[in-house]
């Protein structure tokens, strides 16, 4: 029979309970829930095993992560879960016997994202939890996990340390640019151990003037204490500067299945052919006057305007499956070619002139190459 703990954080503090799980070398899941949010812990005789938002499970949360890092994309981590769900295997050991990643990169991507999740739950003062004492089965030595106790004072630490620096950063969708050279960071870095330096320049080299915050937390696979410490020392010394927030910034989006939204976007891209199609067609059966007076029309090549029609409708098309997918018109035409909806010759016409985009209330306005 197992044994069950249920409390709210108003009455027992997050760190009584990693205490008392720990000093009883407890076995089981302990989950932490605040508002819509989920966090699950996993112990094994009071140490971590593993941690991970409760509502979308371990092998989603892990592939969440992998993309987030850069390791994988979204169809390659979809096509990963249906073939473990064929072969009844977990996403992390699939993924090394196929060879896609290597042992270490999944051990890496695992240990993120259990700091993340603990980080996450240290910093609420509401909330509730419920502790269920069962088995735990998991492939990791028990000298590879940390004890509850250590991860709850390192933990602290970098709550406590996190309102020293948080102002500096205070939104994920941030956009920062480079005003100086990493060589001055360097230079006052003092007596700072070459990882911390190697760690620094990772992050400032991710620094383009184009990727918000979360993305550069995400790709320097730092965490989110580490990585927002360092932009926040880096702006400290103006080394970088805040440019405003990102143009991906959006409120709620629309959700759609991976494989529904896949679809429309194969959809999207086959009409523009399709419509390229129809207007040679059309061109080619196009009634000439018999009578009357002589009509001159301008020479045009028929090539080249099928070309510019294409090009256009294929803009349009990008635009209207981003607002599909993403529940919101796209703000300018670089996030098409950010999600790949959209190659970059699509947006220019023969003489290489750019179409351009303006925001408005109805949505995107396309505007033609200027002639």
């Amino acid at each position: 029979m197992s044994v069950a703990l249920r409390g709210n954080l108003k009455d027992f503090g997050i760190g009584e309970i990693f205490q008392l799980v720990g000093q009883q070398r407890k076995t089981g899941l302990l989950e932490f829930s605040f508002e819509r949010e989920q966090i699950q812990i996993s112990f094994d005789r009071g140490s971590v095993v593993s941690a991970i938002p409760a509502r979308v499970g371990a092998d989603a949360a892990l592939g969440d992560m992998l993309v987030r890092c850069g390791y994988l994309t979204r169809p390659e981590v979809d096509q990963l879960q249906r073939d473990c769900k064929a072969s009844a295997q977990s996403l992390s050991g699939f993924a090394v016997q196929s060879g896609r990643l290597t042992s270490d990169t999944v051990a890496e991507v695992e240990n993120l994202l259990t700091r993340e999740a603990i980080f996450q739950v240290l910093r609420w003062s509401r909330g509730s939890f419920h502790f269920t004492a069962e088995e735990v089965v998991h492939d990791r030595g028990f000298d590879d996990l940390l004890g509850a106790e250590q991860i709850l004072m390192d933990g602290m630490r970098m709550v406590d340390e996190w309102q020293t620096f948080a102002e500096l950063v205070p939104s994920t969708d941030l956009v920062f640019e480079r005003r100086k050279s990493f060589d001055v960071y360097q230079q006052d870095a003092g007596g700072q151990d070459q990882a911390a330096i190697e760690a620094a320049k990772r992050v400032f080299q991710l620094v383009d003037g184009r990727l918000p915050v979360q993305r550069i937390v995400d790709l320097s696979r730092l965490g989110t204490f580490d990585a927002t410490r360092i932009l926040a020392e880096l702006r400290r010394r103006e080394i970088i500067a805040d440019i405003g927030r990102s143009r991906r910034a959006r409120g709620p989006r629309v959700s759609v299945a991976a494989g529904g939204a896949t679809m429309w976007r194969w959809t999207f891209a086959l009409l523009p052919l399709a419509l390229l199609f129809a207007v040679a067609l059309r061109a080619n059966r196009e009634p000439r006057p018999e009578h009357g007076n002589p009509v001159f029309a301008v020479q045009r090549s028929p090539f080249e305007s099928m070309r510019q029609r294409y090009a256009s409708h294929r803009v349009r098309y990008g635009i209207e499956s981003y607002r599909f997918s993403e529940g919101e018109w796209p703000r300018d035409l670089a996030q098409l070619e950010e999600t790949g909806l959209l190659g970059s010759p699509g947006l220019a016409s023969a003489a290489a002139r750019p179409y351009y985009s303006v925001g408005a209330e109805s949505g995107v306005v396309l505007l033609a190459p200027e002639r």
